[in-house]
C-alpha cells in the first residue's frame, strides 16, 4: 500500500487501547446497522476520528468526493484520500458521471483499504446539478447502471448507491422501483441506501431538501418487499434511538439506518450504539476522556500531521459534544472564541482550559459515560 494512503495513529498517552485495534479488513463483516451519513464540510477524517471514540462499529462515510478532485488532486489521489486506520469500517462516497473515471476512483479506494465505495445519486445542490451528477442522475438509470457495472468490474469491494425516492415530478413508487430494478440488474448493485423522500432540483436549497419533501418510509419498505434479494438502508428524519429500533425490526428486513444531521447535532448518543445495535462493548469513554484525547490528537495534527490545519477545523467535530447539557452554551462559546487559543498558543492547553471552564459551570457533565455492556 502506498505510504501516503493511511496516516498512522500517533502514540498518544491517553488514547485508550481500543484505538489500537486493526481496521476492519473483511468487507463481509461490515454491518450497516447504523451509518453516519456523508455530510459536506463535516464528515472529514478529523470528524471520523472523533466518532471512533464514541463507536467502533458504526459505519462511517467520507464527504462526497468528486471524481476529478480525486484524480487531479495536487496531493495525489492517495494523499487526497488518506485516513486514520481506526476510521474503518469506512465508505468512500464518490460523485460524478463518468464511468471510466469513477471506476478508477473505486480502484484507488480499494487499494487504500476502504471498506466500500458508494455513488451519490441523491444530492440536489445547484453545484452538483451544474456538473450533471448527484440527484439528477436518477432520471437516467441506464447511465447509473453503466457506471456501477464499470465500478463493480474494477474492484472486489462492495459498490453501492445512495439515492432518493424520486426527483421533481418523477416521484411515483413505480419510478423508484424501476430505478432500483435497472441499476441492480444492469449495474450489479446489491445495496441501496435510500433517503426516504424525493429531491427538488429547483426551488429548494439543500437544507430545505432535507426537510420539506415528505418522508415516505412505506416506499422504502415496499422496495424491500419487491426486491427481497437486495439490501436496503433507510435515511431521513430519524432522531431517537427508539425511532431507529422501530424501523429496524426484523419483519421490515432493512440492512440498516443512516443518520445525518442528528449525528452532527448530537454525537453523544452514538456512545451507546455499539451495545444497543451491535451487541458489542461500547468504548465507554466519558466526555472528559474524549476531550483529553482530543487535546493530544489536535496537538499532534497541528505540529506533525498537518501544520496547515486551523483551530476551527479541529473544533468543529467536537462542538456539539455537550448538546442538550446545561453548560453547552459556555462550552461552545469557549471553543469558538479565537482569543482562548491565542492566549496559550497550543491545542493541548487550549483544550484543557476548556475542560476547566466547563468544570466551573457543570462539574458532573464531563464525567458522564455510557455503559460498556449490558
Amino acid at each position: 500500500m502506498d505510504s501516503l494512503s493511511v496516516v498512522e495513529k500517533p502514540d498518544f498517552g491517553k488514547i485508550i487501547s481500543y484505538t489500537n485495534e486493526s481496521p476492519v479488513a473483511d468487507t463481509a463483516m461490515v454491518k450497516h446497522t447504523i451509518s453516519v451519513a456523508p455530510m459536506l464540510d463535516i464528515t472529514n477524517r478529523y470528524f471520523r476520528f472523533f466518532y471512533r471514540m464514541l463507536t467502533r462499529h458504526t459505519v462511517l462515510w467520507t464527504e462526497m468526493l468528486h471524481e476529478n478532485s480525486i484524480i487531479h488532486s495536487k496531493l495525489g489521489s492517495k494523499g487526497y484520500l488518506k485516513y486514520f486506520p481506526i476510521e474503518n469500517p469506512l465508505v468512500c462516497q464518490l460523485g460524478g458521471n463518468d464511468p471510466e473515471k469513477l471506476a478508477l476512483c473505486a480502484k484507488i479506494c480499494e487499494e487504500m483499504g476502504y471498506s466500500e465505495v458508494n455513488l451519490n445519486v441523491g444530492c440536489p445542490s445547484d453545484r452538483v446539478q451544474s456538473g450533471a451528477f448527484g440527484a439528477c442522475l436518477m432520471k437516467d438509470p441506464e447511465l447509473v447502471a453503466k457506471i456501477m457495472k464499470k465500478m463493480n468490474d474494477s474492484v472486489n469491494i462492495p459498490c453501492t448507491v445512495k439515492c432518493r425516492l424520486g426527483v421533481d415530478d418523477f416521484d411515483s413508487y413505480e419510478f423508484a422501483s424501476n430505478f432500483v430494478k435497472t441499476v441492480s440488474e444492469k449495474g450489479d448493485v446489491k445495496h441501496f441506501i435510500v433517503h426516504a423522500r424525493k429531491a427538488f432540483l429547483k426551488g429548494l436549497n439543500p437544507a430545505q431538501n432535507r426537510n420539506i419533501p415528505p418522508l415516505k418510509y412505506d416506499y422504502v419498505l415496499q422496495l424491500k418487499k419487491d426486491f427481497p434479494q437486495l439490501d436496503f438502508s433507510i435515511n431521513g428524519g430519524f432522531k431517537t434511538t427508539e425511532q431507529i429500533q422501530g424501523i429496524l425490526v426484523e419483519e421490515n428486513g432493512l440492512a440498516g439506518c443512516m443518520l445525518g444531521r442528528k449525528a452532527y447535532d448530537d454525537p453523544w448518543q452514538f456512545g451507546d450504539y455499539d451495545r444497543v445495535f451491535y451487541g458489542q462493548k461500547n468504548p465507554g469513554l466519558s466526555r472528559r476522556e474524549i476531550l483529553e484525547n482530543w487535546a493530544d490528537f489536535g496537538e499532534y495534527v497541528m505540529k506533525e500531521e498537518n501544520p496547515m490545519v486551523c483551530v476551527p477545523t479541529l473544533v468543529k467535530p467536537i462542538i456539539n459534544l455537550l448538546s442538550g447539557q446545561r453548560s453547552n452554551k459556555q462550552y461552545r462559546q469557549f471553543l469558538s472564541d479565537p482569543v482562548n487559543f491565542r492566549k496559550v498558543g497550543n491545542f493541548q492547553d487550549f483544550m484543557y482550559n476548556c475542560i476547566e471552564t466547563i468544570d466551573k459551570y457543570n462539574p458532573d457533565v464531563l464525567d458522564q459515560r455510557h455503559p460498556t455492556s449490558e
